[in-house]
């Protein structure tokens, strides 16, 4: 019987200790650290390769569209807190022009948003990669939920 529980145990840690994490940007298997480009090593399960690689791939746009958006709110704030009222051009003073600042930082602020669903796809994707390389169950688990809305309660059905 003594066996079969340090067996039991023994098992358990070793499983522990194969399954893939993350710790900042960095996938640990085994106590050994994997740059987040080199998961094809960390990941032996194809599935979990490939969904890992979408994650990815969402990242970097989110990360193209935040940084895009982020240097446009940027450039834009300045004259567009300056209260310029007036521009000069060829010599011929123009009154009370609106300030283009506010574009600019309008624009920037839309690229921000397109990057937001993009983070949070990469994010989703990298959680499910590990947990199919862990054999973690994936499938759509929806659920009743009951929620206090006030002064009243509420059901919900999240999927």
């Amino acid at each position: 019987m003594k066996k079969v529980i340090l067996f039991s145990l023994l098992a358990t840690f070793q499983l522990a200790i194969a399954q893939v994490s993350m710790e900042g940007n960095k996938l640990v298997k085994e106590g050994q650290t994997f740059k987040l480009r080199d998961y094809r090593q960390a990941f032996k399960n194809e599935e979990a390769s490939k969904t890992f690689g979408k994650a990815r791939t969402n990242a970097t746009v989110g990360q193209v569209f935040a940084y895009a958006g982020g240097f446009a709110i940027g450039f834009g704030i300045i004259p567009a807190l300056s209260g310029k009222k007036q521009e000069v051009r060829n010599g011929i003073v123009y009154e009370n022009q609106p300030s283009k600042g506010w574009t600019v930082v309008g624009i920037g602020a839309g690229l921000v948003g397109i990057g937001i669903p993009f983070a949070i796809a990469a994010n989703k994707n990298a959680k499910k990669a590990m947990a199919l390389e862990n054999g973690e169950p994936t499938a759509f688990q929806p659920h009743f939920k009951l929620e206090s809305a006030g002064t009243n309660l509420a059901l919900s059905y999240n999927f």
